[in-house]
């Protein structure tokens, strides 16, 4: 199948870089359609396939086993970025990494020289992938497709409008309808069938309407597509993450009745947010609106927000964000712009505005001590813990798990003054993703999704292990999305085997007369709307960088640009490494970095995710402001591990464990000096100091720091985090910031040596976590060096 795809990404075969097909079954495949002679299996011709293939066969594996190639190193493929010139020839991506993994030049030369030069170009492969950049010009598009006019035309033209194309590109609409009368103009009537791919119902209305605005304005092809009558085919998606299930597990594509309590839990944010959306119609100053727009939004994710507004004040505080930006989470800010909109004397609905403005001051003051969300969460869990019973909790986000477990460790409305610690061995915390890879636990405890994301909705809906009953928690948004969506699909042959599951749910939800599904809903209004921190961190992620003269900036992919020093260190992923340790990801300097590389960017969400798995592997980590409290562990640490030492002084102590170091160390390096031994154990010094003046006062090297730790006693995943947490960024520099945070995490999670950290942590998770990793991959598209920048000779 010969496909264009558009709009699509630089890394739009990232998850074909992950998928290895075995080897001997592409060989049967391969003898199976040989062309020696005329063979009816064969749909296109192209006999320069065969020694491609059949290639494979001879392939030697090397020291690390079997040689496996992925789909992208299979699959010709070709990319046309903005500023298109010409197809670029992709011969030099087919078997790449096979190559990449051939000891014998000899043989690696043959293999170029079999016939990856004739499949690498534009006009022979039958079944390449072509993609058309997202950022490419209406003028970029007319010419990629010309230049396909006089050869082999593709035989479907697949569109994406799938989520995570959509969320960065504003005009998706707009774009494809452009596309589609390029491809018009080039084609005619010979133009190939179109597949549009969506993730959510709502988009083919929202497109629909798009066509039909540009067949009134005389768009051929938009005439054509209405004609069809965009017929729909429903799948069911099953799977998540890396899109794979073990043999023995069933697909659940007609999952048992279970039953499912759906609470709406945001009546009274929801009145106030349609009084201020219903005066926002009416207003035509633009800055006006804007201000509206965000005190309505402002009030959907406090109405979400699973704790209360003293847990949200107190967790900013703790988490470093500084005070400017810090002010964009409290309603006073949103409060005060409208204000100055009531009290404009050309402003028309003062008395109406007045009213939104003083129930919004009285929903901030009855949040302090918990949303309804958040109260109806703990009556939930009041009621189903009265007995032996266990509840785990799902949440949508990582940062809204974090503020629910702050404020249920200074809950106090349970009965006869009974505090959260009583239920805590009953009550689990986790986010949607967690729990999917969980697979046993769901069926020994009952279920409570704290909203709903993809995953968990899949879940909910699909997974035979689900809790009966499992209880949904929503905003009045989030279930009229919820309601739109099952309506759309109910009617669709494909989802008829889960009206087991979407029935109960479509009956508990209430109707929504004034909501106009085909043009008002986006994600948002699907997952919890929660306040994004991303933007509040990031004020301090480059802290370091921003003050950095040298430092360089890199463009990503999505638009974002991130500073980094030239001497810090970065990771990018490789798929030849993809069966190493690190599966796939390795450590260079940021000097070394070069545009094209995949470079690893630790987001927010997968901080959380990796904090928490190492929080249950007994990683020592309680607190947000990380630097201080964790330096003053680490005394306490080591000051109890030497008190277990023999020997009645410090000074004895000290020769005792000098002693041991010493033979430990062996011949990998001088031992240290006693006298240096006893500094390190001497932790007391820095008691009552304060934090600019204390120092770690432990070993300088890695080597002398492993063994003192073990020597001493320490458990090994402590000792790992000590260094790169507390020890190696106080030392010299400070740089108590969230960059040097996900630094540290994205060094325990990736680097070779931190398999220690692996083996302490479930394999599920791991496999979790280091598949998350890889949706925090970005392509490096350009990289800034600052003006003036000399390099060492």
């Amino acid at each position: 199948m010969r496909t264009l795809v558009y709009p699509a990404k630089a890394n739009f075969l990232q998850a074909l870089n992950h998928a290895h097909i075995d080897r001997t079954a592409l060989i049967r495949l391969a003898q199976h359609l040989v062309e020696v002679k005329p063979n009816p299996a064969v749909t296109v011709s192209l006999p320069q396939k065969d020694p491609f293939w059949l290639a494979l066969n001879s392939v030697r594996a090397d020291a690390s086993g079997d040689i496996h190639p992925t789909l992208a190193e299979l699959l010709p493929h070709f990319f046309a970025d903005k500023d298109f010139q010409s197809w670029k020839a992709c011969d030099g991506d087919l078997l790449r990494y096979v190559k990449a993994r051939i000891t014998d030049l000899d043989h690696r030369r043959a293999l170029s020289n079999l016939s990856l030069r004739a499949l690498g170009e534009i006009d022979n492969a039958p079944d390449a992938l072509l993609a058309v950049s997202w950022k490419a010009s209406e003028a970029d598009i007319r010419q990629c497709l010309k230049s396909l006019r006089n050869g082999r035309q593709p035989d479907v033209l697949l569109l994406d409008a799938t989520r995570a194309l959509r969320k960065d590109n504003p005009s998706w609409k707009t774009n494809i309808v452009k596309f589609l009368d390029c491809a018009w103009e080039v084609w005619r009537e010979r133009i190939p069938p179109v597949l549009l791919v969506i993730d959510e119902p709502h988009v083919r209305s929202q497109l629909g309407q798009e066509l039909e605005k540009r067949a009134k304005k005389n768009s051929p092809a938009a005439a054509w597509l209405l004609r069809s009558g965009l017929p729909v085919r429903g799948a069911i998606c099953t799977v998540n993450g890396d899109s794979l299930m073990p043999l023995a597990q069933p697909e659940p594509l007609k999952p048992d009745s279970r039953q499912i309590v759906v609470n709406v839990a945001d009546s009274e944010a929801a009145n106030v947010i349609e009084m201020l959306t219903r005066i926002r119609s009416a207003v035509t100053n633009p800055a006006w609106g804007d201000a509206m727009d965000e005190a309505a939004g402002y009030l959907a994710r406090l109405a979400a927000l699973p704790s209360s507004t003293r847990v949200l004040v107190n967790w900013l505080g703790e988490a470093d964000v500084p005070m400017a930006v810090r002010q964009n989470y409290a309603w006073p800010v949103y409060k005060s712009k409208l204000e100055v909109i009531r009290n404009d004397p050309t402003f028309g609905e003062r008395c109406r505005l007045e009213r939104v403005i003083a129930r919004g001051d009285e929903m901030w003051r009855n949040y302090e001590n918990g949303t309804p969300l958040a109260r109806m969460l703990a009556e939930l869990i009041e009621q189903r813990t009265r007995g032996t019973e266990k509840c785990c909790l799902v949440f949508t986000k990582p940062t809204a798990r974090r503020l629910a477990e702050h404020y249920f460790e200074t809950y106090d409305g349970y009965p006869e003054g009974a505090g959260f610690e009583v239920l805590r061995d009953c009550v689990r915390f986790v986010v949607s993703r967690n729990l999917e890879v969980e697979a046993d636990a769901p069926s020994k405890e009952t279920l409570i999704f704290v909203g709903l994301d993809e995953v968990s909705l899949r879940m909910l809906v699909l997974e035979p292990r689900i809790s009966s009953p499992a209880y949904v928690l929503l905003t009045r948004r989030n279930a009229a999305y919820l309601k739109a969506t099952i309506k759309a699909i109910r009617a669709l042959p494909g989802f008829a085997s889960l009206t087991s599951r979407l029935g109960p749910l479509w009956q508990q939800l209430p109707e929504f007369p004034d909501i106009d599904e085909y043009t008002l809903f986006k994600r948002g209004d699907f997952v919890l709307p929660t306040f994004s921190f991303e933007q509040g961190l990031s004020s301090v992620v480059n802290e370091h960088e921003e003050h950095d003269p040298n430092a360089w900036e890199l463009v990503l992919d999505s638009g974002a640009v991130v500073k980094r020093s030239p001497a810090a260190l970065a990771y990018l992923y490789d798929p030849a490494l993809a069966h190493t340790s690190t599966r796939g990801f390795k450590g260079v300097d940021v000097s070394a970095l070069q545009e094209g590389d995949r470079l690893f960017v630790m987001s927010l969400e997968l901080r959380e995710l990796t904090e928490a798995a190492l929080k249950e592997a007994g990683v020592p980590i309680s607190h947000d402001r990380r630097f201080e409290e964790d330096l003053r562990r680490y005394h306490r640490t080591v000051r109890d591990l030497a008190a277990q030492i023999p020997g009645a002084t410090l000074s004895l102590r000290a020769a005792h464990l000098h002693e041991v170091i010493t033979h430990a160390l062996g011949p990998k390096g001088p031992p240290p000096a006693e006298g240096t031994v006893r500094a390190w154990l001497d932790v007391d010094r820095y008691t009552g100091r304060s934090f600019d003046n204390a120092k770690p006062g432990a070993p300088r090297t890695e080597a002398h720091f492993k063994a003192f730790a073990k020597t001493l006693g320490m458990n090994d995943i402590h000792a790992v985090y000590f260094w790169k947490a507390v020890i190696q960024p106080l030392r010299g520099v400070r740089r108590a910031d969230g960059r040097r945070v996900s630094d540290v995490y994205a060094e325990m999670l990736l680097e070779p040596e931190s398999t220690v950290v692996h083996r302490r942590l479930r394999p599920e998770v791991v496999k979790m976590l280091f598949e998350r990793a890889k949706e925090n991959i970005h392509t490096v598209e350009a990289i800034r060096k600052p003006q003036g920048e000399v390099k060492d000779e």
